[in-house]
């Protein structure tokens, strides 16, 4: 007979205690996503093969995850030796339900479980899976244990960036602090300032040692940071539902007349995952955030230019602030 619970995994996933993982709720470290980037889990193709090829077989236990609103079901995992997960949830796909379906009532198993679930829940468990495949080496390389906080951390950057929203963005600019999207997030030095004054925030970059580095130190949060390219967002229907409420992104990377191609598709990007709301850009440069302000406006979004220039000359010297009606 097929066993039946309902569970919510909890969106509190970072933290211990009386929040739970997949590690948790499995009983296991070892959880293999069939596809190991958050890029990678954009096409499903091979993970529906794997479904389809797996459905002959005895398994020890296996369990599907159904939205609770649509009993759509977004993913399947099993236990063999260890753990896989497979799932559509980055970019869902009209074939993956009944390929999902189809696998869970034909394949041989002693234990059968359901979990109902909203996608937002499954989505911050796979990215706890990658998030912890980078801590531990398995997909990236980087010697990350022998880095400090002195060399990754400014705090007296982070204060910097705390009293310009403070003291100039937010007496004049209605910003929320919901479902913010950080692009270019780097080691989270910015994303940690922002999360300090009770921003909640999704953050991005496509430098996978760097994200590590914020994720080791605690800059980042392991189930709201992803590493993707951010000239590729709208390209992942997860990104489309979100509904950002703003894009912000500090000390963008160097603006050449060789990159600005990619840039400008970057700020169109950006602009996509905005209905109505606010975008916050700093740059080193006079010259790159007249560049900046050119672009947004030629995507229709009117803004401002700050000079927020210090005797340091180094971090976000410039500021772009626009609006979205």
């Amino acid at each position: 007979m097929k066993e039946t619970s309902t569970f919510a995994i909890s969106l509190g996933l970072l933290t211990d205690g009386d929040e739970l993982r997949l590690s948790d709720l499995f009983g296991s470290d070892e959880i293999n996503l069939v596809e190991g980037s958050y890029a990678a889990l954009k096409e499903t193709g091979f993970s529906k093969y794997i479904l389809q090829e797996m459905r002959s077989k005895s398994l020890e236990i296996v369990a599907q995850f159904v939205c609770k609103n649509s009993a759509r079901v977004v993913g399947i995992a099993f236990k063999d030796e260890f753990w896989t997960l497979i799932t559509d949830v980055v970019n869902l796909d009209s074939q993956f339900d009944k390929c999902a379906k189809d696998f869970f009532d034909q394949v041989r198993s002693s234990k059968k479980i359901t979990y109902c679930l909203d996608r937002s829940e499954l989505h911050d468990a796979v990215l706890i899976i990658l998030s912890n495949a980078l801590l531990n080496g398995t997909n990236c390389e980087c010697n990350i244990k022998q880095r400090t906080d002195t060399l990754a951390y400014s705090l007296k950057r982070q204060e910097r960036i705390k009293s310009l929203f403070k003291t100039k963005i937010e007496l004049v600019y209605e910003v929320s602090k919901d479902k913010m999207l950080e692009i270019c997030c780097g080691n989270g030095m910015a994303t940690a300032a922002l999360r300090s004054l009770g921003y909640e925030i999704f953050a991005l970059d496509n430098d996978k040692c760097s994200i590590c580095e914020g994720l080791y130190h605690g800059a980042l949060e392991m189930n709201k940071t992803v590493v993707l390219d951010a000239s590729t967002i709208s390209h992942y229907e997860f990104f489309n539902s979100q509904n950002f409420n703003s894009v912000v992104g500090f000390m963008l990377g160097s603006i050449y007349e060789f990159n600005k191609y990619d840039w400008l598709k970057i700020f169109a990007e950006a602009v996509s995952m905005v209905n109505r709301g606010i975008f916050i850009f700093t740059v080193h440069k006079e010259e790159e955030i007249d560049f900046i302000y050119e672009v947004m406006a030629d995507l229709g979004i009117e803004g401002d230019i700050m000079d927020n220039r210090d005797n340091s000359g180094i971090y976000d010297q410039w500021v772009y602030i626009g609006k979205k009606e």
